[in-house]
């Protein structure tokens, strides 16, 4: 079973994050590849890895839904 993991900040040294059940975790940018706000985190043999697919579907569905809000 795979993490995924959502960024929502970085905050002194770390990626402080979301789990799926909403849980709130904070990963050391050390365990980390270039990461920023708002990307999907997937952790690979002990390093979380942004998952760009992932990431770019949350933003496309956020867009959407801001989109109906306006509309």
């Amino acid at each position: 079973m795979e993490e995924i993991l959502i960024v929502d900040r970085i905050e002194n040294g770390y990626a402080v994050c979301e789990t799926e059940q909403g849980e709130k975790k904070d990963i050391p940018l050390s365990e980390t590849k270039d990461v920023h706000e708002g990307y999907v985190l997937i952790l690979k043999d002990g390093v979380y890895i942004p998952d760009k697919d992932k990431t770019e579907a949350r933003r496309k569905r956020i867009l959407a839904l801001q989109e109906d809000l306006w509309a």
